[in-house]
């Protein structure tokens, strides 16, 4: 689940306990901070990559191009 919490910040929920937000900075930049307080940025297009990160990682792929 995705809860917005402002113009620019989203959370992350899958109904457990570590619920990360997304909070974007410009056009370009997104901060994304875990339950733990630990924060990366990340520019827009590599935050966009994520997801295939995860499917690549799982489906045990060596190179996925989108």
């Amino acid at each position: 689940m995705i809860k917005k919490e402002g113009e620019n910040k989203v959370r992350v929920c899958c109904g457990k306990k570590g619920c990360p937000t997304v909070e974007k900075l410009d056009e370009e930049s997104y901060k994304v901070t875990d339950d733990d307080g630990n924060t990366i940025i990340v520019k827009k297009e590599e935050l966009q990559l994520m997801g295939d990160a995860v499917r690549t990682i799982n489906e045990d792929q060596q190179l996925l191009n989108g």
